[in-house]
């Protein structure tokens, strides 16, 4: 439970806030494919980090609710969704439904396969 509870303080943590944290928890040479509405994205450690500085301007918090959260060997599956209040609106929304297989790597995410699909507005 090692890895998973690594996964699950990242993803409940305000990386997109505080990019520094992409550091504590994303190996050097990590490698995430992302895989949305808009196609497959590709992104190093460093387009990570650029990504969640875009999103601390948007959002005030996030919140994972997480419907699992499994580990095997050096890996970690997860079904989340996130929550967010943004600048525009108090309002807590639901924003996007994830389904990502995490690879640990010497305590690190080395490699992320993330799929996401918008939450539906209704």
């Amino acid at each position: 439970s090692k890895y998973k509870d690594l996964i699950g303080e990242f993803l409940e943590s305000d990386f997109y806030k505080n990019p520094e944290l992409i550091d504590k928890y994303f190996n050097e040479n990590a490698v995430i494919e992302w895989h949305s509405h808009e196609g497959k994205s590709i992104l190093d450690r460093e387009g990570i980090r650029d990504m969640t500085l875009e999103m601390g301007k948007t959002f005030l918090n996030m919140t994972a609710q997480f419907s699992r959260l499994l580990e095997a060997e050096e890996k970690v599956v997860t079904n989340f969704t996130y929550f967010v209040e943004s600048i525009e609106s108090e309002d807590v929304i639901e924003l996007a439904h994830f389904m990502a297989i995490f690879e640990i790597e010497s305590d690190k995410i080395i490699k992320a396969e993330i799929m996401s699909i918008a939450a539906d507005d209704h």
